[in-house]
């Protein structure tokens, strides 16, 4: 593509701007009259002609007006929009929002996902890193009853698990901090699988604990966490799925079925900072009227989570990619504060 003049750039960004406004296809006079362009109509127009000829604007056949094209949207994420973040005040008020939760994953991921969904009104779509293996960080006891306690389980994972233990007859629960210490340094760092190679502890109550942590993490592991989805009636109101309800109905099936690695590939999660999916460069028939707007988090060797926007193509692209950007960069400073 010849680069553009700095008129021609001008105008580009001018039309993706008030088409993500209003969602009405943009005319020449309407550009030259609200943003009072140094140009005539017929001057605004001829350029805007020729970014249609570039491939960057398309022409709806039942308006006058110009929309952006997929390779339009694409030009501005890249070459026009330039850094995007979010206010102080804003980053600020998120922060907040999150040191006031429970410090916990699953915590974590409703709430990004429930202040992007609010602040956006598109589909958000958090989801946890998945670990090949899961690792004990630290055992608690909790006394409830003379023969029952309750067991916390911190996994390196970013994972509490919480689980009912037997206790044999005659525990005393004075013996519990002591315990925890006793298992927390044979035991942490441990994965499930080196945790079922360790031998059984000639202590009943030592015994009947290493036996229900091995159970809770066979059982861990063989759960599938999924993803937090927030949204979707505010990215149903948007007017491209007010339009064509069969296709808002095919989008959502998707996301329904949880085919994640048909919303968010797997390789465009690869590296660091935040990944734009425009329209026909999503694999799935039914987001080639979509953008995802995506970025990873997780663990330093496996930045497998994932914090995501779906909606049209026609979005607020700098709000919608300084959102996701904080929102990621929150999430692993949580996760490194917290489980690190």
């Amino acid at each position: 593509m010849v680069p553009l003049t700095q008129r021609r750039a001008g105008i580009l960004r001018l039309v993706v701007h008030e088409y993500v406004e209003t969602a009405v296809p943009v005319g020449s006079k309407a550009i030259r009259d609200k943003y009072d362009l140094p140009a005539s109509p017929a001057t605004i127009r001829n350029e805007m002609q020729a970014l249609e000829g570039e491939g960057l604007l398309t022409h709806p056949h039942t308006s006058a007006g110009r929309v952006p094209s997929d390779e339009g949207y694409r030009f501005f994420v890249e070459s026009l929009m330039g850094q995007v973040d979010l206010t102080v005040d804003e980053k600020a008020t998120i922060r907040h929002q999150f040191f006031q939760s429970a410090p916990e994953l699953d915590e974590w991921l409703n709430l990004a996902a429930a202040l992007l969904a609010r602040s956006l009104g598109l589909l958000a779509i958090v989801a946890p890193p998945r670990a090949r293996e899961l690792r004990v960080r630290q055992v608690q006891l909790i006394g409830l009853q003379e023969l029952m306690a309750l067991m916390i389980v911190v996994l390196q994972e970013a994972r509490v698990l919480k689980q009912l233990v037997t206790l044999p007859e005659g525990t005393n629960t004075a013996d519990f901090p002591a315990l925890s210490n006793r298992v927390n340094e044979q035991l942490a760092g441990m994965s499930s699988r080196e945790l079922d190679r360790e031998p059984d502890p000639e202590d009943p109550l030592e015994r009947s604990v290493v036996s229900t942590l091995r159970r809770v993490m066979h059982d861990e592991m063989l759960r599938d966490i999924d993803p937090r989805i927030d949204g979707i009636s505010g990215v149903l109101s948007q007017p491209e799925f007010q339009a064509d309800q069969r296709e808002a109905l095919n989008v959502m099936s998707l996301v329904d079925r949880h085919a994640l690695e048909q919303v968010v590939p797997v390789e465009a999660l690869e590296g660091s900072g935040v990944r734009v999916v425009i329209g026909s460069e999503n694999r799935a028939d039914e987001l080639q009227h979509c953008t995802v707007v995506m970025a990873s988090y997780g663990f330093a060797s496996e930045p497998t989570g994932f914090v995501g926007v779906l909606g049209p193509t026609r979005m607020p692209y700098e709000r919608t990619v300084a959102s996701v950007g904080y929102m990621s960069t929150l999430l692993q400073e949580m996760m490194d504060r917290v489980y690190g």
